[in-house]
């Protein structure tokens, strides 16, 4: 038995239309830096509860320390004004920037209990 085609496959296939305009916009829930920054990716650290727990995150440095809080209490379950954010030895303020600190790539900032950090 012999399956043979016969079909012309030389022939012109229509272009696909424009796929982008018909693709919704997709809103980011991370919020817009204010300033211009960096994009990094850091590590979070929580010392609250029984436990370590660590988590990357993206973030981008032109976003306040405020704003990055509510994101980490958000994926630790943590009230932001209960903890604070530390690296280096430093506590982050939340009025600031995180590019007004010395954040690299993979950098890992720790969630301190706001009862123990020394502001």
């Amino acid at each position: 038995m012999s399956d043979e085609f016969d079909e012309d496959l030389d022939e012109e296939l229509d272009e696909p239309e424009e796929v982008a305009s018909k693709t919704p916009s997709v809103a980011s829930k991370t919020p817009a830096p204010r300033v211009a920054g960096d994009d990094l990716s850091i590590f979070l650290m929580s010392t609250i509860g029984p436990g370590e727990k660590k988590q990357k995150l993206g973030i981008n440095t032109g976003n306040s320390v405020g704003e990055v809080k509510k994101t980490v209490g958000s994926i630790f379950g943590v009230d932001p004004s209960d903890f604070h954010l530390s690296h280096g030895g430093i506590t982050l303020d939340d009025g600031n920037y995180m590019k007004d600190y010395p954040l690299k790539d993979g950098d890992t900032v720790l969630l301190i209990p706001a009862s123990t950090a020394g502001i």
